[in-house]
């Protein structure tokens, strides 16, 4: 239980977090899946944008931004993990997409989340001139796709390993301080 919320409790056993970790050590590295999705993401807006007049998708970050994807800890299950989430920079157009041309738009994003393992569907609007669907697996990885009055394209790469040492965290001593933090 709990105690903060007073529903099920979200712990994960030791045994099961190490058994997650042996699961991430199989797959490919954090950085090897961004590669793939950041390739994912650009093949996805060149085929949108020539089936979509008007469409031009750009990132959301200022152009002086260094580091446009944010890196996260995994959630759920994978929370406890050595394994880290990584959110990509977002592509809107100003220009929407049209009715006539989303459903082959959503028609390139399907094809692209399914051949990257996202295959759980989920609309969340889906009014003529209003949708959004969102394309997931069970291990963080996301695509996000919809118009409105803008296009949006977001993309999270599922939960993975980064391919160098996993960063350190020591736990606090006994009397409740950082044992490492110095003197």
């Amino acid at each position: 239980m709990d105690e903060a919320t007073f529903g099920p409790s979200d712990d994960v056993s030791a045994a099961r977090v190490a058994e997650l970790n042996g699961q991430l050590r199989g797959l490919p590295s954090l950085e090897a899946t961004l590669d793939d999705f950041r390739a994912m993401r650009e093949a996805i807006v060149e085929q949108v944008e020539v089936i979509a007049p008007g469409v031009r998708f750009e990132s959301t970050n200022p152009p002086d931004n260094l580091f446009p994807d944010y890196r996260n800890p995994c959630s759920g299950e994978w929370l406890e993990t050595d394994g880290r989430t990584v959110q990509l920079d977002r592509r809107t157009s100003p220009v929407p997409i049209s009715e006539e041309q989303w459903p082959r738009a959503v028609e390139i994003v399907r094809s692209a989340a399914a051949a990257a393992g996202l295959t759980n569907e989920t609309w969340t609007r889906n009014q003529p001139g209003d949708r959004e669907v969102r394309f997931s697996d069970d291990e963080n990885g996301s695509v996000k796709f919809g118009t409105f009055e803008a296009a949006l394209l977001s993309i999270r790469t599922p939960c993975r390993l980064p391919a160098g040492p996993a960063e350190a965290v020591t736990p606090p001593a006994a009397d409740g301080s950082n044992a490492s933090s110095p003197g």
